[in-house]
């Protein structure tokens, strides 16, 4: 008797990352570079379904995709890099394609319920996850609530908090789209190197690459101290392929110390501004913001509260 599973997908701006989850294990992972039509994308998981068949009774599609998907109407409303996602009903229509139940959810909820549940979130109620790839997400965990749509997420945001919001989308903070850049001054060829060949040239000296590559970390810094200042976090944790490196949290905080010190920064007038509450991360204690690297769990979470 073949053993239950679920497909699991994530769907992402430069590749779909799958596997199979059964028995508590995500297993089976690979991917496959992300489809530019939604037919394609259907052919390719039809592949996939029919591989892991043999091996396993598969009882649905977990997929994790950006935008805001909602279950009620099949729709995944927003924008995104894999713009097939958002022409029109979606969930309804990949079921029946593929003959199996199809659940959804936002990429960067998925992180925080399987963080929250099986990782670093672990013992805490309040939290931000920021998943950095093609695009960035952003999942904000209060009171061990995920809030779950974007106007739950900038409802009576003050103008720090949107600019915060207008950062995440800032081209300078994903490696993949720096990797555009890096490959258009470089060499003069559009898209022809990715975010980790971006951060190897980086290392070895390039200038164009050292250049983007610092950007990025002040980007990420001033988004960091943003957010901390708009919800107080316990922890925020960061996720995308950027978190498998080990000099990423150095980095990133030379590069909130180097933005704290600057006094013309855009940050520093948010320092002297009230805090909700009496959380412990206030304002006043900027330096004591605990960022934590998310670790690839890359599975479909629990329920937590």
């Amino acid at each position: 008797m073949l053993q239950d599973a679920l497909l699991a997908l994530d769907i992402g701006g430069s590749a779909v990352k799958y596997g199979i989850w059964t028995k508590h294990q995500l297993i089976n992972q690979a991917q496959f570079p992300t489809p530019l039509t939604r037919n394609r994308f259907y052919s390719e998981v039809e592949q996939l379904r029919d591989q892991f068949a043999t091996d396993f009774h598969l009882t649905g599609i977990a997929v994790s995709c950006p935008g805001d998907p909602d279950e009620q109407t099949g729709i995944i409303h927003g924008m995104s890099y894999v713009p097939f996602l958002h022409l029109g009903e979606f969930q309804t229509e990949f079921a029946t394609r593929l003959g199996l139940p199809v659940s959804l959810q936002n990429d960067a909820d998925s992180a925080a319920f399987a963080e929250m549940t099986a990782g670093i979130g672990q013992g805490h109620l309040s939290a931000l996850f920021t998943i950095i790839g093609s695009g960035i997400g952003l999942s904000i965990i209060e009171n061990g609530t995920i809030l779950k749509t974007t106007a739950d997420k900038i409802d009576n945001f003050e103008k720090f908090i949107a600019d915060a919001i207008k950062t995440l989308n800032n081209s300078k903070v994903s490696p993949v789209q720096i990797g555009k850049t890096v490959s258009l001054r470089n060499f003069k060829l559009p898209n022809t190197i990715d975010g980790k060949t971006v951060f190897e040239l980086a290392d070895q000296g390039d200038p164009i690459a050292t250049l983007e590559v610092a950007q990025m970390y002040a980007a990420l810094a001033e988004i960091m101290l943003f957010l901390n200042v708009a919800y107080t976090p316990e922890i925020i944790g960061v996720g995308g392929g950027i978190s498998q490196r080990t000099d990423l949290l150095p980095k990133l905080n030379a590069a909130i110390d180097a933005l704290l010190a600057d006094d013309n920064s855009s940050i520093n007038p948010l320092l002297a501004t009230p805090c909700r509450g009496n959380h412990p991360y206030s304002c006043a204690t900027h330096r004591n913001l605990s960022l934590q690297p998310r670790r690839q769990l890359n599975r479909r979470g629990l329920p937590f509260s």
